[in-house]
């Protein structure tokens, strides 16, 4: 008797398990088409920002995209062979839009560089009054 309920509850919890897991799979399929369309979007050259599934994060210049992967040159100071990342270990893939600096930093530096410049002449005169 006991053995028939422990079958009929193994039966139950693994039915909803295989349709979630079979939904799961249709949506990271779309989702892998998705991101393919969006990379070939993109024009070949362009600075990306891209990660993975677990977490890992590719930041590089965009130099093929494939059928099945997207290939990413790292922008490092040594050189490092290029990066294939799969679509369907693809999580984001996004256009880096700003190479330069923010307003915010070249305000800061302006007012760093005038602060600077009128302590010089403050102390310029300092030392000939003295």
């Amino acid at each position: 008797m006991r053995s028939i309920i422990v079958l009929l509850v193994a039966l139950v919890a693994s039915g909803p398990v295989d349709i979630w897991a079979a939904q799961k799979t249709v949506a990271s399929e779309v989702e892998a088409k998705a991101l393919k369309e969006m990379a070939v979007a993109i024009p070949l050259g362009s600075r990306v920002k891209a990660q993975t599934n677990d977490g890992k994060r590719v930041n590089g210049t965009l130099m093929s995209v494939t059928d099945d992967a997207v290939i990413i040159k790292k922008r490092t100071r040594l050189p490092e062979p290029a990066v294939t990342v799969q679509f369907a270990e693809l999580a984001r893939l996004e256009l880096q839009t700003s190479e330069g600096m923010s307003p915010g930093k070249v305000i800061g530096i302006g007012l760093a560089a005038g602060a600077g410049a009128i302590l010089t002449i403050f102390a310029f005169f300092a030392a000939i009054g003295d």
